[in-house]
């Protein structure tokens, strides 16, 4: 008996498939453990709701509620990268790729 196949799938499903898998293969390589340089670590506000894949809103009501930490130099807010990496490679699903 031979299978019988059957296409289901268009061009913007393998589109989808395939900027999952890219996106899976970013999250790990961004989770490595590849050192960073102090100038790389320290992320505003808007950097480290980007690298987390989250809103500003949900950043700050996350600081507000202890979730994450952060630094205080004078009024602005800064966020370790390296902390965020740190908490990422204990719970892979932390952080979101960001898109392009």
């Amino acid at each position: 008996m031979s299978n019988v196949l059957f296409y289901t799938h268009n061009k913007e499903d393998l589109k989808r498939v395939i900027r999952m898998v890219v996106e899976e293969i970013r999250k790990t390589e961004m989770i490595s453990n590849t050192p960073i340089s102090p100038e790389e670590d320290r992320l505003t506000q808007k950097e480290a709701a980007k690298f987390l894949g989250i809103s500003v809103t949900t950043l700050i009501s996350w600081k507000k509620k202890g979730l994450i930490s952060y630094f205080q130099v004078g009024r602005p807010v800064f966020f370790s990268k390296t902390e965020f990496l740190e908490a990422a490679r204990k719970n892979p699903g932390l952080i979101k790729p960001s898109r392009k």
